[in-house]
């Protein structure tokens, strides 16, 4: 019999296999993680846009507005022309929406000052956003 046999056990073959498969287990876990942790944040980002783009809007029309009227349904109109509601969670203009995944829209106004407060929807992996103003009116 030869002994200086090379080759590689079965036992060792095993072995190698068994520790290969938990590194790429981590691998790919640490992997999917990151990607689930980018989802969430691109998600959360997009909310915080849109909340600050409906509030830089309603904030600008509301300044360059001669006329404002508010409701008690949270309807507010400017020059008595342009119509601002939530309806089925997206914020309209006019009946037309332009900002969408919006749970909140509340505004009040008390003649020399108007409180604006916009909040998307919440989301079970990210946190709601929420913004309020308050704009006093020159006379």
């Amino acid at each position: 019999m030869v002994k200086n046999q090379k080759g590689v056990t079965l036992i060792e073959l095993l072995a190698a296999i068994a520790l290969l498969s938990v590194v790429l287990l981590l691998a790919n876990s640490i992997h999917l993680f990151g990607k689930k942790q980018m989802t969430d944040q691109t998600t959360e980002i997009q909310n915080q846009s849109n909340v600050r783009l409906a509030m830089d809007i309603i904030t600008k029309q509301i300044r360059k507005a001669s006329a404002i009227n508010v409701d008690n349904n949270g309807v507010l109109t400017l020059d008595n022309t342009d119509i601002y509601k939530l309806d089925n969670n997206s914020l309209t203009k006019n009946n037309q929406p332009f900002i969408t995944n919006l749970q909140k829209f509340d505004i009040q106004y008390d003649g020399s000052k108007i409180n604006v407060t916009i909040a998307d929807l919440p989301n079970s992996n990210t946190p709601q956003t929420t913004l309020s103003t308050t704009i006093y009116i020159r006379k």
